[in-house]
C-alpha cells in the first residue's frame, strides 16, 4: 500500500495530541502509536504515521472504524469525499449512523478498499492527534467546502 502522507501533511492546517477517549466520528486523526491485538506496538513518525479519517467510534464497545486516507492517493480521495459534501450547507456532512454510511459510500467506493478500510481496537490507540484539514482540498475542485459539519462529529457512543 502506498503511503501518501507527504501530500496530506500540506493539507494539515492545525494539529493537537488527545487521548484516544476524545476521539470523534467525522474527524481526521494522526495514529502515531498502536498497539495491534497480538500485543506487538508500533510508534510512527511523523512521515509513516497513518492519516485516519472516523467513521464509527464507540467507547463500550472499544472499536473504531476509520479510512485510512494517507493510504489513498488525495486526487482519488476527492471524489470519496465528494459523496459527503451537502452542496447547500458547504461542509462535508456524515449522513446516518456508520452501517448505513459503509454501505450507501464506502463499499460502493472502488478506491476505499480493504486496504484502506481499517478497524481498530480504542484502548490499542496509545498516541493520536487530531488534525484540522483543509477539506476543501480533499474533495473535488467543482465544490467548495467551507468545514466538516458539526453535527456529524459525534462523540464516543
Amino acid at each position: 500500500m502506498s503511503n501518501f502522507n507527504p501530500q496530506y501533511r500540506k493539507l494539515i492546517d492545525s494539529k493537537s495530541i488527545v487521548k484516544n477517549s476524545q476521539i470523534t466520528r467525522g474527524k481526521f486523526y494522526l495514529i502515531k502509536e498502536y498497539i495491534y491485538v497480538d500485543g506487538t506496538g508500533k510508534k510512527f513518525t511523523e512521515t509513516t504515521a497513518p492519516v485516519v479519517f472516523v467513521l464509527f467510534v464507540s467507547k463500550p464497545k472499544d472499536i473504531l472504524h476509520a479510512v485510512k486516507v494517507s493510504g489513498v492517493n488525495p486526487e482519488a480521495i476527492r471524489r470519496f469525499f465528494g459523496k459527503f459534501v451537502n452542496e447547500k450547507t458547504e461542509k462535508l456532512q456524515m449522513r446516518g449512523n456508520a452501517e448505513q454510511i459503509y454501505e450507501k459510500i464506502v463499499s460502493k467506493s472502488k478506491l476505499i478498499t480493504t486496504q484502506a478500510y481499517r478497524t481498530y481496537k480504542l484502548s490499542g490507540i496509545t498516541k493520536v492527534v487530531e488534525l484540522t484539514m483543509d477539506v476543501n482540498e480533499l474533495t473535488p475542485k467543482a465544490v467548495t467546502v467551507k468545514g466538516i459539519d458539526k453535527k456529524s462529529q459525534k462523540k464516543n457512543i
